[in-house]
């Protein structure tokens, strides 16, 4: 059953790619067959949680420790959105020419899961937000 699934899904997301790149010109109709292509690639990765690369296994079995660089912060904003539980920006006081660092605050380091800190840290650009291991303070991420 499963390898019937994986052939199945591997011809779909080829299927999927050769319609993509054959309506990739967007003259005469052919975006409609780029499209169809697209969601043809989609729906494997879909099926099978592909996507989503920054899961960790156990990282909310983990006590962790999150710590918070101050000088790369600019204040992009990226973790607040993601855990507005853990992380906060004083926009009044963002960074500028006169503040050498973003006033990123750490609200509640366990103010949601691990995963969802851990999700937070890897969408900022400037790797900014450091997670580490409790109990012996290994760097988790970056």
């Amino acid at each position: 059953m499963q390898l019937r699934d994986l052939i199945f899904d591997l011809s779909l997301f080829s299927i999927g790619l050769a319609l993509t790149i054959l309506g990739s010109s967007i003259y005469n109709g052919r975006w409609i067959i780029m499209l169809i292509g697209i969601i043809m690639i989609i729906i494997p990765i879909k099926r099978h949680n592909l996507g989503n690369f920054s899961k960790v296994q156990g990282i909310n079995e983990i006590d962790i420790k999150v710590e918070i660089d101050k000088d790369s912060c600019m204040g992009v904003g990226s973790c607040v959105s993601i855990a507005p539980q853990v992380f906060k920006i004083d926009e009044s006081n963002l960074k500028s020419s006169f503040i050498p660092y973003a006033p990123l605050k750490l609200l509640d380091e366990h103010g949601a899961s691990n995963q969802t800190i851990f999700e937070a840290a890897q969408s900022c650009p400037y790797k900014a937000i450091i997670v580490k291991n409790k109990e012996d303070n290994e760097r988790i991420y970056p």
